[in-house]
């Protein structure tokens, strides 16, 4: 039997973090076909830690350790996600404190789709610029940080996820490309 497979993706734009989908292109297609097939000779599940939502691209964990993945995801862990986000509407410096506070206290995020209105955790955000912020949450509620832009009556335009716990995206990792985890950054993961 193999060992757990631990992977870090620069997911592009446009996929979806499915196995199959009949309308998106399915970020398991990114991945050599070696890989998979070893996967399901040797009964292990490469699945994703989470979600990244079409649109989103950025930091994608995938593995094939059930444990690993659930203490990433489990909101009691409070595993920090950092967003770069691009908003439709200018923001200006009163506004922005206004944004922060609302954050810091958890906003209550719109219904989307199946999911009702809910309250996020609160949360943090680092202002670059008039339109570009960095956020950091500890869960991941559906269209979470999109959602909480909605409550502000903005809209978010790009969204990348930057960062997970201390691991962050390199640069060097283009889009659709990925890389093994060191046993180094699944041994501090594993700490959550």
């Amino acid at each position: 039997m193999i060992e757990d497979i631990y992977i870090v993706m620069n997911k592009p734009c446009g996929y979806v973090c499915s196995t199959m989908s009949d309308r998106s292109r399915v970020i398991f297609e990114l991945i050599d076909p070696k890989v998979l097939e070893e996967c399901k000779k040797n009964g292990k599940n490469l699945h994703t830690v989470g979600r990244l939502d079409k649109e989103t691209e950025g930091l994608l964990i995938l593995t094939t350790d059930g444990k690993f993945s659930h203490d990433l995801t489990v909101p009691s862990h409070c595993v920090n996600k950092v967003y770069r986000v691009v908003l439709r509407d200018p923001v200006n410096s009163e506004v922005q404190k206004e944004y922060s506070e609302r954050f810091a206290d958890g906003v209550i995020l719109p219904p989307e789709k199946k999911f009702p209105e809910q309250l996020s955790r609160p949360a943090k955000i680092r202002w670059i610029n008039s339109l570009e912020a960095e956020v950091t949450v500890t869960e991941g509620k559906f269209h979470q940080v999109r959602r909480m832009f909605m409550a502000m009556n903005n809209e978010v335009v790009k969204l990348k996820r930057i960062a997970e716990d201390f691991l962050y995206l390199e640069n060097s990792l283009k889009s659709g490309e990925y890389r093994n985890l060191t046993e180094d950054e699944v041994l501090g993961l594993k700490k959550n």
